[in-house]
């Protein structure tokens, strides 16, 4: 799988939904993740999971300890150094084991992550493990509603291979005993332009008590 995930992923347009990655603007791609550690004047130790080019830890770096991220793709973990020095990067497969104590995370951020993986619930709870008690955990992932049934076929990326339906995500979110903060609802478009409301993917920003 790690082979997919090369500068033709990022750049190429051939079997991903990204032309250039480079384009995203964070502040707007990142602005609900970036709004609630703000206000929730979060600190500590962050983990980026599937942090591409570190563009996410760049932008909260200033509310936290320390930086943590990891990616499959050893050419973002290339990029992301150059971009955020100061974390801690490594290339991890996430459907491997994590080298990182549990309960060591005060916010874990895995977007667009888990629907690239073999286990979606397996790889949930790695991730929730890691995560401190009364730490966040934020994930957004593509659900298996309406929008993608009648739309699926726009979707180029062939490494999205774990789209689940939302009552089966809330299912192993219950499992986990994790308290719902906020669930939001949006439809992606290209250079992460989001349209509000429409089922395609699902934001939840959780927190472990």
């Amino acid at each position: 799988m790690a082979d997919k995930f090369g500068e033709d992923y990022f750049y190429g347009g051939k079997e991903s939904n990204y032309t250039n990655y480079e384009n995203v603007d964070p502040s707007k791609a990142f602005r609900n993740v970036i709004s609630f550690i703000e206000n929730e004047r979060l600190k500590g130790r962050f983990l980026d999971v599937g942090c591409a080019f570190g563009f996410l830890l760049r932008e909260v770096s200033s509310f936290f300890d320390e930086l943590y991220g990891f990616d499959i793709s050893e050419f973002a973990i290339n990029k992301a150094k150059q971009i955020i020095p100061r974390a801690n990067l490594k290339i991890l497969d996430l459907d491997k084991s994590l080298p990182y104590p549990d309960e060591s995370f005060d916010c874990i951020t895995a977007l667009d992550v888990l629907e690239h993986t073999q286990n979606f619930k397996n790889n949930f709870e790695k991730i929730v493990n890691k995560l401190k008690i009364s730490g966040c955990f934020i994930v957004s992932v593509p659900i298996d509603a309406w929008p993608r049934r009648l739309f699926g076929f726009l979707d180029k990326d062939k490494t999205h291979i774990s789209i689940l339906k939302e009552e089966d995500i809330l299912q192993i979110v219950e499992e986990h005993e994790l308290v719902i903060r906020s669930k939001k609802y949006f439809c992606p478009l290209p250079i992460f332009h989001k349209i509000p409301y429409i089922p395609a993917q699902i934001e939840l920003i959780l927190k472990k008590e």
